[in-house]
């Protein structure tokens, strides 16, 4: 679960905080650094088929030694985490329908500004939600 967690979660930290502005340096372009992004989110969204699977193994695991709020932010989190997951997997498409890969432009930049601002928020709601989990199995594991 850690490693799961770590990879994902992990992943996902390290390329908006780090991967996402060196990009822009270098490559001096929000919209340049966007087609890498484009491809690297869809290696996120696979890799979140598999850690919240394990997520859900591990919370089905613990959940007789929780307590009643603690069983509630597991499921909750876990829920959340995968609704948006499903979210995410039917914005991508949408969001990519609007970039020409072939010219490296956006089709339609007010429509495409919507929808990744539904992506990034969603996106963070999501990573917010991770971290509340993975508290909650380590507070299960403390006791």
């Amino acid at each position: 679960m850690i490693a799961a967690v770590a990879f994902w979660l992990g992943g996902f930290t390290f390329y908006a905080s780090v991967a996402i502005p060196v990009g822009m340096k270098i490559l001096g372009s929000h919209l340049r650094q966007g087609f890498i992004t484009q491809q690297v989110t869809q290696w996120l969204n696979l890799t979140a088929l598999f850690a919240l699977a394990i997520l859900a193994w591990n919370a089905l695991a613990v959940w007789g030694q929780t307590n009643k709020p603690l069983r509630f932010t597991l499921a909750g989190s876990l829920i959340l985490m995968i609704a948006i997951q499903l979210e995410l997997f039917g914005l991508h498409p949408c969001l990519d329908r609007l970039l020409d890969t072939q010219s490296r432009q956006i089709i339609n930049d007010e429509r495409f500004d919507a929808l990744h601002r539904i992506y990034l928020v969603s996106s963070t709601v999501q990573w917010c939600s991770g971290v509340l989990h993975v508290l909650c199995i380590a507070a299960v594991l403390k006791d």
